[in-house]
């Protein structure tokens, strides 16, 4: 008993100096909008109009510190509920970094540097999260882009960082079994086997050393399954440059074989969007920003291109940050004639952090 007894105030203390040296942070954030959805068809069902309130909150629970063998490390998960998210609560920001000076090494989900970006909006929503509603009535997807080709990083993976005078590199690795964001997870000394192949997304994210300049630049691809006849791929380009109180961006992305949004419906299914964005701070707590996106898409047949233009005004409170923000979207399910939707939306939002 005096052994075990022992044992146990040892690995106590040793517990206490490990916290010693560590630093526990918990943040978060909460935003809630309301969205207005005017839609117009004259032959496709799913064009209705829609109104409502939505709500995004999330928590997030960090740790950093010292290991004992001199190595930096940092870990962490977040809690996310965007309206009624159940299954997937857990499934934003969670990994364990082993940090040595410029060179990260990372374990988790959607933590190291990835695809689900742009350069080519910079106030409000983009296009693709402009018409989306949970209203079954109304058209729930569409074809415009966040997300780009397997985008693994939503997954469970391996990653590495490596920070440079001109931005940091970053490559990841997710394996079959995790390479479904959705899939359920092994314990922690199990495994849940999928039908999808593995995946790996490497990428970029810097200035190249040049004040003012922001870019970007990732590639992912996961390996044909089934019946399938090509690979899941993705790219995304994307430079913006600020004038002092002028930024202005452009943002490519290329999606292949995916089922992103209207995707499902074209044969061949790959889609090409450009993004060009427009920001002025009229002052330090007033901004306006502009976007045009164009989505491209392959399928057979005549398919006609989606269009988003939008403009946005954000104002910061301090505490408390309004934007608003009124957009036209055009043939948003990259249909022709009299199956075209068109939808117009205003969108309004009140954020805060914590």
């Amino acid at each position: 008993m005096k052994k075990l007894l022992l044992t146990t105030a040892l690995a106590g203390a040793t517990l206490v100096a490990s916290n010693a040296i560590a630093q526990t942070t918990v943040s978060g954030n909460l935003d809630i909008s309301f969205k207005a959805i005017s839609g117009e068809s004259t032959g496709a069902t799913g064009a209705a109009s829609h109104r409502g309130f939505g709500k995004e909150a999330q928590i997030n629970i960090q740790n950093k510190g010292k290991l004992n063998n001199g190595m930096d490390y940092a870990a962490g998960f977040s809690i996310e509920d965007d309206g009624n998210q159940t299954n997937t609560l857990f499934n934003e920001n969670t990994y364990i970094d082993f940090i040595s000076g410029n060179t990260t090494l990372t374990f988790g989900q959607d933590h190291i540097q990835h695809s689900e970006r742009t350069l080519g909006n910079f106030v409000g929503l983009i296009a693709e999260d402009l018409s989306n509603t949970s209203n079954t009535s109304q058209v729930t997807t569409d074809g415009f882009l966040s997300a780009v080709g397997a985008d693994p990083a939503q997954s469970f993976g391996v990653g590495i960082m490596q920070k440079t005078p001109v931005g940091t590199f970053s490559a990841l690795y997710v394996p079959s079994n995790q390479r479904d964001a959705n899939a359920s997870l092994g314990s922690e000394d199990g495994t849940q086997d999928t039908a999808d192949e593995s995946a790996y997304e490497i990428g970029f994210v810097g200035d190249f050393g040049v004040k003012g300049l922001s870019a970007h630049a990732f590639m992912n691809k996961e390996e044909k399954v089934g019946g399938e006849t090509k690979d899941h791929k993705g790219q995304n380009l994307g430079v913006a440059y600020n004038f002092g109180q002028i930024t202005v961006g452009y943002n490519y992305k290329k999606t292949e074989n995916t089922t992103t949004g209207a995707a499902t419906t074209v044969t061949a299914n790959e889609i090409k969007q450009n993004e060009f964005g427009l920001a002025y701070a009229v002052s330090p707590n007033l901004s306006i920003g502009a976007n045009y996106t164009e989505a491209e898409s392959n399928g057979t047949g005549a398919k006609a291109d989606a269009k988003s233009r939008s403009i946005a005004v954000g104002y910061n409170l301090g505490a408390v940050a309004l934007t608003a923000q009124a957009a036209q979207l055009e043939n948003i399910n990259f249909a022709t004639g009299a199956s075209t939707v068109d939808v117009d939306v205003l969108y309004l939002r009140a954020s805060t952090k914590f």
